[in-house]
């Protein structure tokens, strides 16, 4: 089975048609199975802030931080009915069988990967590690044949990922998985209806 993994910007949700927003960006995956991340922005701030102002580490910063993207994910739950809640491949299987698109929980499928996965393969428990490089694990995990990062902003042009990273537009740790990736996509669905898959460039 083909999957698609959209990462969806956390600051896309103060969009108030963004339901219909993710309609086409959908259609634009032909026989691809869609498998949704959401990500952090506003809620994960709150974080950060904590961070600074309780001198938190950096481990116990990074699960905060997931438990905030778990807010986020009620959000979308709640704006479109056709979401399905998912922790794992088998999960995602029955949504997609309902004609259902499973979004994926997300500090539940990195926590139980992780216990699985190979020493030295998993992220790093840091800020550098944003839900762009989680999504990006996911992607890689699950594995699926396509990744595509859903975006407030433009690409610039001719940026490669190191660029990207420098402009805050993505993490600082995505370019190290670029070579892992499957082709890997740019869609910006804030100000144009007429949406379309930039790949991205090492």
């Amino acid at each position: 089975m083909s999957v698609t993994v959209l990462k969806l910007g956390g600051s896309l949700l103060d969009l108030g048609d963004l339901p219909d927003r993710l309609r086409p960006v959908l259609k634009m995956l032909g026989g691809d199975q869609p498998l949704l991340v959401c990500g952090g922005s506003d809620a994960a701030d709150v974080v950060r802030r904590w961070h600074e102002t309780h001198a938190l580490d950096e481990e116990q910063s990074h699960w905060l931080a997931m438990e905030s993207i778990r807010l986020n994910q009620r959000l979308l739950l709640t704006l479109i009915p056709d979401l399905r809640l998912v922790s794992n491949r088998a999960a995602a299987e029955s949504a997609w069988s309902r004609g259902r698109i499973p979004l994926l929980d997300l500090m539940a499928f990195v926590s139980i990967e992780e216990s699985h996965a190979e020493r030295g393969t998993s992220l790093p428990h840091t800020w550098d590690v944003t839900s762009d490089s989680l999504a990006a694990w996911v992607a890689i995990r699950w594995p699926a044949s396509r990744f595509v990062l859903l975006k407030s902003a433009e690409l610039p042009p001719l940026k490669n990922l190191t660029q990207l990273a420098n402009s805050q537009l993505i993490d600082r740790h995505f370019p190290q998985l670029a070579s892992a990736l499957p082709p890997t996509f740019w869609c910006a669905v804030r100000e144009d209806d007429s949406f379309e898959l930039q790949p991205l460039r090492e």
